[in-house]
């Protein structure tokens, strides 16, 4: 009983998450944190715009070049995917080294535990919002009839204006990757030569499967950057095809898993190379990839007439993107050339809490950027002499507003139910 009531405390629970653990990879908490604000920002910027009457969005996008990042913030989702891969890869690493073997269950119920519990709950606000607050055709809009795909970790496979909760299908990725992800690192370790040379191919893998189904889809084939801004039919059908599938977003998770390998397997090679010309040539090549891809005004109407280098966008550069995170995570952990530049950005401890919030604010976000975007942009229609915001004013106070929002809901789901889940399963 009392390792029962010690789990749940909330004095306890609340000190957990402002004390970095020891084992904690610093530079991992920095990317989280700022990946989950880039997304607030995605997502706010995109709602208003998709929301308020009098614009459109394309017209925000190809507003100016300085806003490209906003719309390229949807990239955070691989860094999501990095972490992860690297997290998971360095839990099976050691079972393997220690015990020659993964214990199945094991995983898949610590897995289980780790996010089920608060996405349930979440899933419960959804519906009992939908049940409680809405007519029939606002139940219909939010598909709650395809809640249970959510619960099974499936909701990627039903079309994308299909899902409830839309913003979920990365923890379906997620759970089906990990489902499969084990046994085939099992078997790379214990059963080749070089598992790290599988990993990479898996790597090669992922490329070659997004060119294909580029490829061999002709509207995906021949669409422009902005057809995904400003045809809604179109942008649908872009996300189930290409965008929200295990097949075309497993690279993220590979580029971890691969950093992990040789973080944990090869350390001191990798220490020698990062440290080589040629491991600097690749820090500052990592970082400028980063750049490049977070600004390129992909989905402007200023890229319409690039249609191959549309193509080898959607085929390259979230994996590229990708890998250049994972890069940089290990140059921070193996403290090379760039090292305390980058440390100083993304190790700070002022990112730890953020960072241990994370998972909750994914999940509860959209809520708050929903109902004050409606709220917003009703006051500024019915009293604009009091509300004399421009767009880029009033997306940036209900971003401000929702992060506060979301972050207070997300420390009462941590400390109620994510810190106390994760205290009782150590």
């Amino acid at each position: 009983m009392s390792t029962l009531l010690s789990a749940f405390s909330p004095v306890r629970n609340l000190k957990l998450l402002f004390v970095r653990p020891a084992s904690n990879f610093p530079v991992l908490d920095g990317f989280r944190a700022l990946s989950m604000l880039m997304i607030m920002v995605f997502h706010t910027f995109s709602i208003y715009s998709v929301s308020h009457p009098d614009i459109e969005l394309i017209d925000m996008v190809d507003a100016s070049t300085w806003s490209a990042w906003i719309w390229n913030a949807d990239k955070s989702v691989d860094i999501f995917f990095v972490i992860s891969g690297f997290l998971i890869t360095g839990i099976l690493l050691r079972q393997i080294d220690k015990e020659n073997r993964i214990r199945f269950g094991n995983f898949y119920f610590r897995r289980f535990l780790r996010l089920s519990p608060a996405y349930w709950l979440v899933l419960g606000l959804y519906a009992w919002m939908g049940y409680t607050a809405m007519d029939a055709a606002g139940r219909e809009q939010l598909n709650l009839h395809n809640i249970w795909t959510n619960v099974l970790y499936i909701n990627n496979f039903v079309p994308y204006d299909e899902q409830a909760m839309n913003w979920t299908w990365t923890l379906a990725i997620e759970e089906q990757f990990y489902l499969i992800y084990p046994l085939v690192l099992l078997l790379l370790v214990k059963h080749t030569r070089r598992p790290l040379t599988g990993l990479w191919v898996l790597l090669g893998i992922s490329f070659l499967v997004r060119f294909l189904v580029i490829m061999t889809d002709e509207p995906i084939r021949t669409m422009s950057g902005s057809q995904v801004v400003i045809d809604q039919e179109f942008h649908a059908y872009h996300f189930s095809v290409l965008y929200d599938n295990l097949y075309t977003r497993f690279g993220a998770l590979v580029c971890g898993c691969i950093a992990a390998f040789y973080y944990f397997h090869h350390e001191t090679a990798l220490r020698q190379f990062l440290n080589s010309f040629w491991g600097k040539f690749f820090e500052l090549a990592s970082f400028a990839a980063i750049i490049l891809f977070l600004w390129l005004p992909v989905v402007s109407t200023r890229m319409d007439d690039q249609q191959t280098l549309t193509i080898l966008y959607q085929t390259f550069s979230r994996n590229l993107f990708s890998g250049a995170v994972a890069y940089l995570a290990l140059v921070c952990l193996e403290k090379s050339y760039l090292s305390w530049l980058l440390n100083l950005l993304f190790s700070n401890r002022f990112w730890y809490p953020l960072a241990q919030l994370s998972y909750s604010m994914y999940l509860l976000h959209v809520f708050p950027i929903l109902i004050l975007v409606q709220m917003g942009v009703n006051a500024m229609q019915q009293y604009p002499e009091r509300y004399d915001y421009t767009h880029w004013q009033a997306m940036s106070l209900i971003c401000l507003y929702s992060t506060i929002i979301t972050i207070i809901g997300a420390v009462i789901i941590y400390l109620l139910i994510e810190r106390p889940i994760m205290n009782l399963r150590k």
